[in-house]
C-alpha cells in the first residue's frame, strides 16, 4: 500500500469513528437527560503514534570509482514519527537487501540514512558516514542480509516496509518498468554542457521552506526535472553540502556590528591584502584559484616564519596549467612551513576518484578565525600590481575585508569542510620533487611585472566604515543556483524604482550545450534581471571586452545584442555594454542591488557561466549598507562611461 494509500486509509477510519459515536450519542438522547449548562462531557481520545514516511531521498548509481564500491542510498523520513527498520529491505532488479529482524535501527523523524556497499569507500568519497551497507560495514554501521547491484543504465530502487509492502520507488534511466507507485516516465539526471552522468548523484528536490524532499511518486520530484527552470536541472556530486542548513542547503545570513574595508582592482588591491596577511598572529587559511604573486607570496612565508600556521588550498588543473611562477610562490611559502593542497587526486585514490569540484575557483581567507576576505580577483601581479609613482592598470576587480562574526564563522565552516586531507583524497600536499605540483625548474628567474597603460588610476584607496549590517555568504554548488535567496533571490524581488547592476568577466546568453539558445537553456541569473527590467527595474550589465572571444558562440558580444534587443523590442529600461576600463580587462564578478531603502553589494568568485553555478567551489559575500554600495557603484558609472556604446 502506498503512503498516500495509508493516509487515506487513516482518514477514512478517523471518519467512521465520528460518524459511529455521534450515532451512539443519538440513540443515546432519548433515555439520557441532557447535561447541567456547567458540566463537560469528555469523549474518549483515541491516538496513536505519529505517523513516520520514509523516502528514497538519493541515490549514488554511477560511481566513477571502479568496481563501484561507494554506490549507495539515501533514506530519509520526513513524516512526524521514529521508524524502526526491523525487517524492512531495498531491492534493485532481482537483488534485495533486507534490514535484519533483530536490528533495533530507527529512523527518527526529520533524520537521514545512508546505506551503501562498502562504507569505508563511501566515506572517502561523501566525507561522512554511512548507517548501512550491503557488502562491507565498519565504526557500528549495520550490515545488511543480501547485496545489490545498481544498474547505471536505469531501473528500478524499491523500498518495501517489514511486511513486504511497497514503501516508496525510485525509477530512473533507460527502463521501460512501471509500478503502481510511481507516476509516468522515469526520472533522468541533468547532462548538458559540461555535466556528465558518471558521478553525479540522483537526488530529489528538497522543498525550499522546509527543507524536506518533496514527493509525489514521480520523476518532478527528482532535481534533474528539465521542465521545471526553478528548482531542477540541478546537479550533486559526491563530497558536497547542501542537504540541510547546517552544510549550505540556504545561504549563511547574519547581522552584526563590523568594520568593512571596500578594495578595488587594480589600483588598491595589494596593500589592504598584504596588510591582512601581516595582520595574522596565529592562522591563515586561503582558499584560491591560483597564487601568481611573489611579494605577496613572501608574505605569507614571513608570516608561517614568525609561527603563523598558513593553509592553503588551490586548483590543481586551472585552464594552462600551472605556472612556473605560481610554482616559485608556493615554493617559498611551503620552505618557510606553510600547508599547500592541490586539489588534485591524490597518488594512494581509488582508481576512477574525481575530486569534488570541476574548478576549485573560490577567493577567500580567514585570518586568526576571525578577519576575513572575499573577493573577485586571484593573487597575481595583473590583479594586484605593486604601487608606482604613476597609474596602474590591470585587471579590474574588487575584495571586501571584515571581521563581522557571521561572515568569519561561515567561511570557517566553509574552510573546514573543503580542507579533509585525512578523509578526500583530492588534496594533494605539494611535494618540491613533483614536474606538476612542485617546484620550478632550478634555473627559473621570475619575469619582469606586467605593464597596462592607463590615463588615470582613482581608486587606489581602500574605503573603510564601521557598520551595522546584515550579511549574506552564498557558496556554489549547495546554494548558488536558489531563487530565493542569494544574488537571484534580490533580482527577483527588484521592480519598479529599483536598479540592478552586473560588472562581470561574462554572463552567458544561456546556458547547456554552446549550441544550444536562452528558451531551450535559459541562464536563470541573467533572464531574473531581464524580468526584473519588465517589472520596471532598471537594469545594466557591463561586460568585459579584452578577455571576450569574438569567434565564441556564448561569448559577450552575444549577451549584448540579445539583452538590447529585447530592450528596444519592449521599451525596458535595459542596457548593456563591453568594456575594458583598466586596460587589463574586467575580471570582476560583481552585482548591485538596489531595492526600495536597501542597498546590497555582492562580491565574489561567481561568473554567469553554468559551470560556475553548479560545478565549481565558489564564494558571494553580500552585504546591504548604502556607504558601501555607493563606492562600488561609482566604480561601476566611472567604467560604464567608458565602455562601448
Amino acid at each position: 500500500m502506498s503512503p498516500f494509500a495509508r493516509r487515506l486509509m487513516r482518514l477514512f477510519s478517523f471518519t467512521l469513528l465520528f460518524i459511529v459515536v455521534g450515532a451512539i450519542g443519538a440513540l443515546a438522547q432519548e433515555d439520557t437527560p441532557a447535561p447541567a449548562q456547567d458540566s463537560t462531557v469528555y469523549l474518549p481520545a483515541v491516538m496513536g503514534s505519529p505517523p513516520s514516511q520514509v523516502l528514497i531521498a538519493a541515490a549514488y548509481i554511477d560511481s566513477a570509482v571502479s568496481y563501484e564500491p561507494d554506490e549507495a542510498i539515501l533514506l530519509w523520513n520526513v513524516g512526524a514519527g521514529a521508524q524502526s527498520l526491523a525487517g524492512w529491505s531495498l531491492r534493485a532488479g532481482a537483488k534485495t537487501a533486507t534490514f535484519p529482524l533483530t536490528t533495533t535501527l530507527r529512523l527518527e523523524a526529520g533524520s537521514r540514512l545512508w546505506c551503501t556497499a562498502n562504507t569505508d569507500s563511501f566515506r572517502r568519497s561523501f566525507g561522512v558516514d554511512a548507517g548501512c551497507a550491503w557488502s562491507s560495514a565498519d565504526n557500528g554501521a549495520l550490515l545488511l542480509d543480501g547485496a545489490l547491484t545498481l544498474n547505471n543504465n536505469g531501473g528500478a530502487i524499491l523500498l518495501r516496509n517489514s511486511r513486504q509492502e511497497d514503501v516508496d520507488m525510485l525509477l530512473y534511466g533507460a527502463t521501460t518498468q512501471q509500478s503502481s507507485i510511481w507516476l509516468g516516465p522515469p526520472a533522468l539526471l541533468y547532462t548538458r554542457g559540461l555535466v556528465t552522468g558518471a558521478g553525479q548523484v540522483w537526488q530529489r528536490k528538497l522543498d525550499p521552506n522546509s527543507g524536506l524532499p518533496i514527493d509525489s511518486n514521480s520523476a518532478r520530484d527528482w532535481a534533474g526535472d528539465l521542465e521545471d527552470l526553478e528548482w531542477g536541472r540541478r546537479v550533486r556530486q559526491p563530497g558536497w553540502g547542501g542537504w540541510d542548513r547546517s552544510d549550505g542547503l540556504w545561504p549563511a545570513v547574519s547581522v552584526d556590528s563590523a568594520v568593512w574595508t571596500v578594495a578595488v582592482g587594480p589600483e588598491g588591491l595589494y596593500q589592504p591584502m598584504v596588510e591582512f596577511f601581516r595582520s595574522a598572529t596565529h592562522s591563515l587559511d586561503l582558499s584560491l584559484y591560483t597564487f601568481e604573486h611573489p611579494s605577496l607570496a613572501l608574505a605569507l612565508a614571513e608570516a608561517a616564519q614568525r609561527g603563523v600556521q598558513v593553509r592553503m588550498l588551490l586548483d590543481g588543473a586551472p585552464p594552462g596549467g600551472i605556472t612556473n611562477v605560481q610554482k616559485w610562490c608556493v615554493s617559498r611559502i611551503a620552505e618557510a612551513g606553510g600547508d599547500i593542497r592541490y586539489m588534485a587526486v591524490t597518488d594512494d585514490a581509488p582508481k576512477g576518484y574525481k575530486r569534488r569540484y570541476r574548478f576549485l575557483h573560490a577567493k577567500y581567507g580567514i585570518a586568526d578565525g576571525r578577519s576575513v576576505f572575499v573577493g573577485t580577483e586571484n593573487p597575481t601581479l595583473n590583479a594586484m600590481p605593486e604601487p608606482t609613482g604613476a597609474p596602474v592598470g590591470g585587471r579590474r576587480g574588487f575584495y571586501l575585508f571584515t571581521d563581522a562574526t557571521g561572515v568569519a564563522a561561515a567561511l570557517n565552516a566553509l574552510f573546514a569542510s573543503d580542507w579533509r586531507p585525512t578523509i578526500f583524497a583530492d588534496l594533494r600536499p605539494y611535494d618540491p620533487t613533483h614536474a606538476k605540483y612542485g617546484a620550478p625548474p632550478a634555473d627559473f628567474v621570475l619575469p619582469p611585472p606586467p605593464v597596462f597603460v592607463v590615463a588615470d588610476a582613482p581608486f587606489g584607496e581602500a574605503m573603510t566604515i564601521a557598520a551595522h549590517a546584515e550579511s549574506v555568504v552564498v557558496n556554489a554548488p549547495e546554494n548558488a543556483m536558489r531563487v530565493d535567496a542569494g544574488i537571484q533571490g534580490l533580482v527577483n524581488r527588484a521592480g519598479a524604482g529599483d536598479e540592478i547592476v552586473f560588472v562581470q568577466m561574462y554572463e552567458n546568453k544561456f546556458f547547456g550545450e554552446t549550441v544550444s539558445n536562452p528558451i531551450a537553456d535559459p541562464n536563470p541569473r541573467l533572464e531574473a534581471a531581464i524580468n526584473a527590467a519588465r517589472r520596471g527595474a532598471r537594469v545594466r550589465l557591463l561586460l568585459d571586452g579584452y578577455f571576450d572571444d569574438e569567434d565564441a558562440l556564448r561569448n559577450n558580444q552575444a549577451t549584448v545584442a540579445y539583452v538590447r534587443t529585447i530592450a528596444a523590442a519592449e521599451h525596458l529600461d535595459l542596457d548593456a555594454r563591453l568594456a575594458n576600463p583598466t586596460a587589463g580587462g574586467i575580471h570582476a564578478k560583481l552585482a548591485l542591488v538596489r531595492l526600495g531603502e536597501q542597498r546590497w553589494s555582492a562580491v565574489g568568485s561567481l561568473n554567469g557561466g553554468e559551470t560556475s553555478h553548479k560545478l565549481n567551489r565558489e564564494v558571494v559575500l553580500l552585504v546591504e549598507n548604502a556607504v558601501i554600495h555607493a563606492r562600488l557603484h561609482s566604480v561601476f558609472e566611472h567604467d560604464w562611461a567608458l565602455g562601448e556604446e
